[in-house]
């Protein structure tokens, strides 16, 4: 197999396939003759679903196993470590901050920081991160967390296996929402892990059997269908990402991008990512200012998520209450990067910031 994330993603699962197809067909099949093949029932086996889990596998250079959604990865990943204590950092996406501080309640781990970590507790790193694109240094962080015998798992969904390989820098595990970019197209839900362990993988499976976290076949097929686009996709919007950035800068109280030089982490996302992703977030001087901005532009779409082939804009703190009042996070898509400058610059004037 080739190492070109390209061709990774078009034929990592060539031989999976069951039918002569050149597209996977969509096979909705629950139940199966057992004459016929050794599968016999979807919670067990089915070749979409492995044929996705072989492709984000070889982008990611580990063994995947996908979710119904990014949080059912998260969770799972989270049961199988049983930590005692979990380091969370400050900029995290608020679903798993929930999550974590609703099972600290229940006694199921405690929160601390990453001082206090030893064996078998787990350091949490999203990098970039959500939703000011902070960056961890991976390699770093890794070496610090196994001198202590500390699992280190990443949520790389803004970085995808294209720009990052979150294993090879010395993660234990890395997660990925699915629904963002590597499905790609805003109309399907997923969620996979990904470990360079054989025996973990084996194991995440049969709990996943059991547990019944299994993704829907539709779901399945749009993820695979989405993801054999993803290098090319992730790079059109990185490069226009970067370019609304620099756009931005001076214009705005602060923006939020790796790839801009005077970003906090800029000096690690040049080590460990090939380019700088698809999202950037941007400040404004006050709440209100924020909510009229996104209001009045037309290109890109009022709405939460990211990572589709359309830009979209939402007001940050409408979703998530942690974070800064004037925050705008941008998830930009395929459309001309002239078209979403043209749109910003119209918003802006509407909304009366930098007027």
């Amino acid at each position: 197999m080739h190492d070109d994330p390209a061709t990774v993603a078009l034929h990592a699962d060539a031989e999976l396939a069951e039918l002569p197809d050149i597209a996977p067909a969509i096979r909705p099949a629950t139940t199966f003759a057992k004459e016929a093949t050794p599968r016999y029932y979807r919670r067990d086996s089915h070749e979409t679903t492995e044929r996705l889990e072989a492709v984000l596998g070889a982008l990611e250079g580990g063994r995947a196993v996908v979710y119904p959604s990014g949080m059912a990865a998260v969770a799972a990943v989270l049961r199988f470590l049983r930590p005692g204590r979990i380091a969370l950092p400050d900029d995290v996406y608020h679903g798993v901050r929930s999550l974590v501080s609703r099972e600290a309640g229940y006694g199921t781990w405690d929160i601390t920081s990453t001082d206090h970590l030893s064996g078998g507790d787990v350091w949490w790193v999203e990098t970039p991160s959500n939703p000011k694109c902070l960056i961890t240094d991976l390699a770093g962080v890794a070496d610090e967390a196994h001198s202590r015998d500390v699992r280190v798992v990443v949520d790389a969904t803004f970085a995808t296996p294209v720009l990052q390989r979150s294993l090879a820098l010395g993660a234990d595990f890395v997660v990925h929402a699915a629904t963002k970019f590597i499905a790609g197209h805003s109309d399907a839900m997923g969620g996979v892990a990904v470990t360079a362990d054989a025996a973990v993988t084996a194991e995440l499976r049969e709990v996943r059997r059991d547990d019944g976290a299994i993704p829907g076949a539709l779901e399945t097929w749009l993820a695979l269908r989405g993801v054999r686009s993803l290098p090319l996709r992730i790079e059109r919007q990185s490069a226009s990402a970067l370019a609304l950035a620099e756009y931005l800068e001076g214009r705005v109280r602060r923006v939020w991008y790796p790839g801009l030089p005077n970003h906090p982490g800029h000096d690690v996302a040049v080590r460990q990512m090939t380019a700088f992703g698809g999202v950037l977030s941007f400040e404004v001087d006050s709440e209100g200012q924020a909510a009229r901005l996104v209001e009045a532009l037309r290109v890109f779409r009022n709405a939460t998520s990211l990572g589709g082939v359309e830009s979209l804009a939402e007001h940050r703190i409408e979703a998530d209450p942690t974070a800064p009042p004037g925050l705008v996070r941008l998830s930009v898509g395929l459309e001309s990067p002239a078209d979403l400058i043209a749109d910003l610059e119209q918003a802006a004037l509407a909304a009366g910031v930098n007027s």
